[in-house]
């Protein structure tokens, strides 16, 4: 069947001079990934979802023609116009990869197109779905993408960016098949208790984590206690950086000046419960409980399926630095962490209960050498009714078993 192809020629690598029909077989795709709905993992399931202005759906590819020349020589003098932010999603119907228009490979067989891949798709040039801005259709090289976290308000929308490439692809590919790999850093909490207090039932007395957030340059908003605000002058906490040249670029990159809430992601008690305050006030306020038996079972604080996707620090490099190397320093990251010890007041009924409050609050730095793009990194609060210490554990590539890192 004859179809119409694109032949790319001419004094230019990225004009189109001439339409003609040919035979030519159509540029597909595959995808693969180890690594979606709003807020998740991306995996190759989410991936086939729906993309709109609700769902993280599709991937979106930049296409460069080098004709002879292999990537590495073109790639200082070749633009996107092959594809440009090409949409692709899939056809549950026939099972397979679309896109439109269609492109085809060029009629030499031999000549070179290679593919740089991203997702979720972001069509929007602002970048507010999802916060990626794509570099523009004239840039040469490795396209980059400016990318902003998502605001507090929106943590439970959290962007998981994936990224591929396919080089020197030719009409003999036929289908290329992306390997999307993970650019954040992926971060999970938990609690423990440091004993197994007998006390703590989780009725009459208990502890109760009521607040979570990440502690801004200037900070202190969060804080329980505004005589005592907790900052951290020294923030890595980057809300917004460029992927550029295939690991990230901190040039233009933004610093939360003011605290980040992580509490909407929190997993807390549906029922509130009333704590009667040192003058004297009732305060109906949620929480996590902790009780007799989470010293050896450790309680999630985050809901099922919800993560920290966060920019890596000091990821300047294509090549993730080797365990005990690189990524953060102690203290880049701090995690403001608020906790009462809750006893119920004598005088209260079973059907209105009311407990009497010890406010505890402090400041957790995630440890040193974490951080790094591609990892999945489970942390462990540790409570023991007097401090909070920082141990760690392995980490583990993200897509195998996670690593446990213990805050005592």
């Amino acid at each position: 069947m004859a179809i119409a192809t694109l032949l790319v020629a001419g004094c230019s690598q990225n004009e189109i001079t001439e339409v003609r029909t040919v035979g030519n077989p159509a540029v597909g795709f595959d995808v693969y990934t180890g690594v979606a709905t709003r807020g998740t993992d991306v995996s190759t399931t989410t991936m086939q979802g729906t993309c709109d202005e609700t769902h993280y759906g599709g991937f979106g590819i930049m296409g460069y023609y080098t004709g002879s020349k292999n990537w590495d020589e073109a790639k200082g003098t070749v633009t996107p116009s092959f594809m440009f932010n090409q949409k692709v999603t899939y056809d549950t119907n026939a099972n397979e990869w679309t896109y439109s228009p269609t492109k085809y490979w060029p009629n030499n067989t031999t000549d070179k197109v290679s593919f740089f891949a991203y997702a979720p798709y972001e069509s929007n040039v602002s970048g507010g779905r999802v916060g990626i801005v794509t570099s523009p259709i004239d840039d040469t090289g490795i396209p980059s993408i400016d990318f902003t976290l998502k605001e507090a308000t929106k943590i439970d929308e959290m962007v998981d960016l994936v990224v591929a490439e396919e080089l020197n692809k030719t009409a003999q590919d036929e289908a290329i098949q992306f390997n999307f790999r993970h650019t954040l850093s992926k971060i999970n909490f938990k609690a423990k208790l440091g004993a197994d207090y007998s006390g703590l039932d989780g009725t009459s007395s208990f502890i109760y984590i009521t607040h979570m957030w990440i502690i801004g340059q200037k900070g202190g908003s969060l804080s329980f206690d505004q005589t005592n605000k907790l900052t951290n002058e020294n923030s890595k906490f980057y809300t917004k950086a460029t992927w550029k040249d295939l690991h990230w670029d901190y040039e233009n990159a933004t610093i939360a000046e003011g605290d980040y809430s992580i509490e909407k992601i929190m997993k807390m008690e549906e029922k509130e419960i009333t704590e009667i305050w040192a003058d004297g006030t009732e305060k109906s306020i949620k929480g996590i409980i902790l009780k007799k038996g989470n010293k050896e079972t450790p309680v999630d604080l985050f809901k099922k399926d919800q993560y920290l996707y966060l920019i890596p620090i000091n990821d300047n490099a294509e090549e993730v630095a080797a365990d005990g190397a690189g990524g953060c320093t102690s203290g880049d990251i701090q995690i403001g962490f608020h906790y009462d010890i809750v006893s119920k007041t004598a005088d209260s009924s079973n059907d209105n209960p009311k407990y009497a409050v010890s406010h505890l609050e402090t400041a957790v730095s995630l440890p040193a050498n974490h951080m790094k793009r591609g990892k999945f990194y489970t942390y462990t609060f540790t409570i023991s009714l007097k401090e909070i210490k920082v141990s760690a554990a392995k980490v583990n590539d993200w897509g195998s078993v996670t690593g446990n890192f213990d805050v005592n």
